[in-house]
């Protein structure tokens, strides 16, 4: 038998005693917990696996002191809402949310370099503050203000 390949519990018991025995029963150690990542909630979870040592005939009391690993650092996935959209996407963003009349007016009401602003440039930033200011006046949160990008971003 190649003592590099170990399929089955017969491959393993045919090399107990040797270091390649003791190696592969703390790989096997090793796959006792999975991290599973939980981007709902913010974190990694340690989640207890036993189908590799089951598949060697082996329970987890077999594997006495392993203790569930240390859990990462959770970095949140990256936002999906687009950051930057065309001033025509967010034109027909705000037609379709039936805001736009409600948004010309509030712009009207602004000082004249927000009116320019909105009547000349090119894009929309998510992080301008006209944009803030503007949700402000409309009483739109963040979710609803990157609902609006995500969908301009879709036209």
């Amino acid at each position: 038998m190649n003592s590099n390949l170990i399929n089955t519990r017969e491959d393993l018991n045919a090399i107990h005693g040797t270091p390649a025995y003791e190696s592969f029963m703390t790989a096997l150690a090793g796959t006792l917990w999975r991290l599973d990542k939980d981007d709902d909630a913010g974190l990694w979870r340690a989640v207890q696996d036993n189908s590799v040592i089951e598949r060697f005939g082996f329970m987890r009391s077999d594997f006495q002191n392993v203790a569930a690993p240390e859990l990462p650092q959770y970095v949140p996935p990256p936002s999906k809402v687009p950051t930057v959209i065309t001033m025509r996407q967010a034109r027909l963003a705000l037609l379709g949310a039936g805001l736009l009349d409600t948004v010309n007016a509030s712009i009207s009401a602004m000082p004249q370099a927000a009116q320019i602003e909105w009547e000349y440039a090119q894009e929309v930033q998510r992080d301008n503050a006209l944009i803030t200011n503007l949700a402000t006046t409309l009483g739109l949160d963040s979710v609803a203000i990157d609902a609006l990008f995500t969908t301009g971003a879709a036209l």
